[in-house]
């Protein structure tokens, strides 16, 4: 399988053809302001140079951040723009998760790998993975994997709290650190982690290498989809976000907010959604619904129903004109505070097994796919059931 992965998420603009996991071409520029610039030359010289073309292209690969805000939609545009021109499946691959691949042939199945991005005034973008290595059973081939087991954006004292409680939680006997925030936070890193290894210099650095390794794992586990499957993932949100995402304010739902929603709801909401069930959901006492406001317009609603100690996630809706601006994601985390507030052992929920934008909100959550539902929707649709289990 021939693989064109591009990373345009650092200072480091890179560009990398391989065959499975035989490298034919890897081309890199540092100069980030010309990141727009460079990046089509490069894939350029990188077909002229293995006499290649984007017909021989399988898989397509990019960053999908965390990163540069521009850089990462520069990468994105242009393996979209491929994809969409000669119908190449697509992988995302987070810039945390790209350098975890870059210390893979040194990690085992008992090792804690820790990537960290450094995000400037004491703030660290860290993700914790374990790889799980290649085995048989029954005549099946399993192939390597990257398990994600979390993703942080916090100050690198509360980071290493959490690495604390991870190791604690977990048959970890070696932690691996790797990114630029190793480096410069190393010798804080080292007086907590006593038998910590650290990577070498030259792992330090994203690569389209590692994008496009993890690229074909992930193709080999079925986890790929068309150009709309794609986008970008911002642990810190820009200024103009966060402000926006201050004013939207989630309130518990009432029959005066199903009232308002009522005329419209179809053309609003989408025609999947119906407002008699809802109304019915409402009114169960094991239910609990909330809406989002955006400057006093309800732009969003949500749902969880109870069944024992656990909690089913009915829907999250929003707006149709007002999507994209995070109102589904903080709904989905005021469903998470309550079930936990209440003391639930686990949240599951069904999505559209081609809902793309709505399965990466669910993974960024943490939320696990755990079966399929064949034809669940309109008979026709597959649907994902995912879980969270919660602490």
């Amino acid at each position: 399988m021939k693989i064109l992965a591009i990373d345009t998420s650092s200072k480091i603009c890179s560009v990398t053809i391989l065959e499975n996991e035989k490298i034919l071409m890897n081309l890199s520029n540092d100069d980030e302001k010309t990141h727009s610039v460079k990046l089509m030359p490069m894939v350029d010289k990188a077909f002229s140079d293995t006499k290649l073309s984007l017909d021989d292209i399988e898989l397509l690969a990019c960053c999908i951040g965390p990163g540069s805000f521009t850089g990462v939609r520069i990468g994105i545009a242009t393996i979209k723009a491929f994809a969409d021109v000669k119908n190449i499946p697509v992988i995302g691959i987070t810039s945390l998760e790209s350098l975890a691949y870059n210390v893979r042939d040194i990690a085992k199945e008992s090792s804690l790998v820790c990537s960290l991005i450094d995000a400037k005034n004491n703030n660290v973008y860290c993700g914790l993975y374990q790889f799980i290595k290649k085995y048989s059973d029954n005549n099946c081939e399993h192939n390597d994997s990257c398990k994600l087991i979390s993703i942080l954006a916090e100050d690198i004292d509360t980071t290493i709290e959490k690495l604390n409680e991870t190791i604690a939680s977990n048959d970890f006997n070696q932690i691996i650190f790797v990114g630029d925030g190793s480096i410069i936070y190393k010798e804080k890193l080292s007086s907590v982690f006593k038998n910590a290894l650290f990577a070498s210099d030259d792992k330090n650095l994203q690569n389209g290498i590692s994008i496009g390794l993890a690229g074909l794992d992930k193709y080999l586990l079925g986890e790929y989809g068309n150009s709309s499957s794609i986008s970008p993932i911002y642990l810190r949100k820009s200024q103009a976000e966060r402000a926006l995402e201050e004013k939207i304010k989630i309130l518990p739902m009432t029959l005066d907010d199903i009232k308002l929603i009522k005329p419209n709801f179809e053309s609003d909401f989408d025609r999947f959604w119906n407002i008699t069930n809802l109304e019915n959901d409402f009114n169960n006492p094991n239910s609990s619904y909330f809406i989002a406001k955006l400057d006093d317009e309800i732009v969003g609603f949500a749902g969880i129903l109870k069944i024992c100690d656990e909690a089913n996630i009915m829907n999250i809706v929003t707006k149709v004109d007002k999507r994209h601006l995070g109102i589904g994601a903080k709904l989905l985390d005021t469903l998470i505070t309550i079930s936990k507030n209440q003391g639930l052992k686990s949240i599951t929920l069904e999505v559209n097994i081609n809902n793309h934008p709505a399965i990466n909100l669910y993974e960024k959550f943490n939320f696990k796919r755990i079966g399929l539902r064949k034809k669940y929707y309109n008979n026709t649709d597959d649907a994902i059931i995912m879980t969270l289990f919660l602490k």
